[in-house]
């Protein structure tokens, strides 16, 4: 899993953008303040993104609304000429997946506690790669051999949380 913080967004050029596409596993993008251009681009185009309850979105840019229509696809067409979205204006419209309250690098770590980051990875390659019914097989037998969807078993069946080694 590759976290990109607001400031990572802030600061992200046209090789960081091209090398953020060519990553196999799941990015996480956290955004605050005023979001546009390649910072909107690298947001839009994460696996999962987050916007601060605070942020704007504005889609200015061709690899912002590349990232748009990767999300949303024809309905990116919609905000032609708007203003900048507000974050549950973005939410609403599928441009991010949720919107946070509070420290992002908190909100990450709470996010991850039940999750398995080696299962997140797993899927993030399958759709990015359109997965296909050899590699998904060939994945979800490597899953299993190592024993990762037993640890959530397990836990559903102990009725406690589970706990995937992201500590």
């Amino acid at each position: 899993m590759h976290y990109l913080s607001p400031a990572d967004l802030r600061r992200i050029d046209p090789v960081a953008l091209e090398a953020l596409l060519e990553r196999s596993d799941l990015v996480v993008a956290a955004g605050a303040g005023e979001l546009r251009g390649l910072s909107a681009a690298a947001l839009l185009f994460a696996g999962y993104s987050v916007l601060d309850e605070s942020a704007s979105l504005i889609i200015d840019t061709p690899e912002a609304w590349a990232g748009a229509t990767w999300r949303i696809n024809r309905r990116a067409l919609r905000f032609l000429g708007r203003p900048p979205l507000s974050s549950v204006d973005a939410l609403s419209a599928g441009l991010c997946d949720e919107v946070i309250e509070g420290d992002p690098g908190v909100w990450l770590e709470r996010w991850k506690a039940d999750r398995s980051e080696l299962a997140l990875d797993s899927a993030a390659l399958l759709i990015s790669r359109r997965g296909g019914d050899r590699l998904e097989r060939a994945e979800f037998a490597r899953l299993f051999a190592i024993g990762e969807p037993q640890r959530g078993l397990e836990a559903f069946l102990a009725r406690r949380k589970p706990t995937f080694g992201n500590e």
